[in-house]
């Protein structure tokens, strides 16, 4: 029995570029899921093979669908063929034990290797492939932030050819994100949340976060009782105050975790003077909450800052 890893490659030789390759991918909806497509354009001709390094960075790619083309079905990285039969079809990722130099993690990492071929005798390119198309789907798992997703062609194992081996396609890959929203859409400050950059310090848990809790901690004592407005909170709003945006000013992100004492979740100023992040309205907002002990020894602090109405 013997893992054959390139039955598909081909002698590439070296042309000028009749046609592009673009790879692309997409997250699905908001779930943790990313669809993987193609495209041909230029001189075009349909894709034979692909061979793709696929990395994230963050997390780790836990799954992959590889049921979602309809051409491309066959696996040279994984394929097991004896006395000249296909004995398992295998899966579009690379045994990393393949190729180890060249080959990623696998499922569990943050990297896989795909090879994933289409099988088809021409006489004209008619019969093949269409143009455009999905490749695969797989999951990222991560606790928590965005992830990057890099897609390129993996060398070693013949990148992307097409049927004519006379053409050397340009292959382009512009890669992805997977946006998690921490914030609910539905809350009268999403549009704020994404325009300073999406703070996790906006979220759960800092449900107090628009009532001068900067950063979910409680100071006090059992005997006298616990605040969350409080002087680490002014301590932060001090750092950021009269920080101005650009370009009259280096801005809030500049402050570390200065965007947590927003608590307004608003800009105040003028084009003329400047707009601040970090200013009066945020200061009475602490004001108002300062000193407010949590219970038994007093109300609380209300926990709705993520609340839609």
């Amino acid at each position: 029995m013997r893992k054959v890893s390139l039955i598909l490659a081909v002698l590439l030789f070296t042309v000028p570029a009749w046609a592009t390759v673009t790879i692309t991918c997409q997250q699905v909806g908001t779930t943790n899921d990313v669809l993987v497509s193609y495209a041909v354009t230029g001189e075009v001709h349909p894709v034979r093979a692909f061979a793709l390094d696929i990395t994230v960075n963050n997390g780790v790619i836990s799954a992959v669908d590889d049921n979602i083309s309809t051409w491309y079905t066959i696996y040279p990285g994984s394929i097991v063929i004896v006395n000249g039969e296909v004995v398992k079809d295998g899966n579009a990722v690379a045994d990393p034990c393949d190729l180890p130099g060249d080959t990623k993690g696998g499922i569990g990492t943050s990297g896989i290797t795909v090879e994933m071929g289409a099988l088809y005798s021409p006489p004209d390119d008619a019969n093949g492939p269409p143009l455009t198309g999905n490749l695969l789907k797989f999951t990222n798992t991560v606790a928590s932030g965005n992830t990057t997703v890099t897609i390129v062609e993996n060398q070693s194992r013949g990148g992307v050819f097409l049927t004519d081996p006379n053409l050397n396609p340009t292959v382009t890959a512009p890669g992805c994100i997977i946006l998690r929203e921490c914030f609910p859409a539905c809350h009268p400050k999403y549009a704020e949340w994404v325009t300073v950059g999406r703070p996790n310090c906006w979220c759960a848990p800092y449900l107090r976060q628009c009532h001068g809790d900067s950063d979910n901690v409680k100071e006090g004592n059992t005997k006298n009782g616990y605040y969350y407005a409080h002087f680490a909170d002014l301590t932060l709003l001090q750092a950021g105050w009269n920080v101005k945006e650009p370009p009259l000013g280096p801005g809030i992100s500049t402050v570390p975790n200065g965007i947590c004492a927003d608590f307004a979740r608003d800009k105040e100023g003028n084009t003329k003077n400047g707009y601040y992040r970090v200013h009066f309205n945020d200061l009475a907002i602490l004001l108002a909450n300062w000193n407010v002990k949590e219970p038994p020894l007093g109300p609380g602090i209300p926990t709705d800052c993520l609340n839609c109405p």
